[in-house]
């Protein structure tokens, strides 16, 4: 079993225990209405925290912003 060097299973198993079940199942209306708004607006689909962190990493804004032009000094 070299996958398992490739690997840490732990972490998927914890996220998903059963991963036939979960890839056989099919989404929801409602969650396939909220990928498809992420996707067409190009918008992380995630909680606040994760919108937070994936923003420190990347180094730039990811949420909505308020609309118009920036106020001179602001970032």
């Amino acid at each position: 079993m070299w996958a398992y060097c490739l690997v840490k299973v732990a972490p998927l198993l914890a996220l998903a225990p059963n991963w036939r079940q979960l890839l056989t199942s099919a989404a929801t209306d409602e969650q396939i209405r909220t990928f498809r708004d992420h996707e067409r607006t190009g918008r992380a689909l995630g909680g606040d925290a994760f919108q937070k962190r994936l923003e420190k990493k990347l180094g730039r804004v990811l949420r909505r912003q308020k609309p118009g032009p920036k106020r001179a000094g602001t970032t």
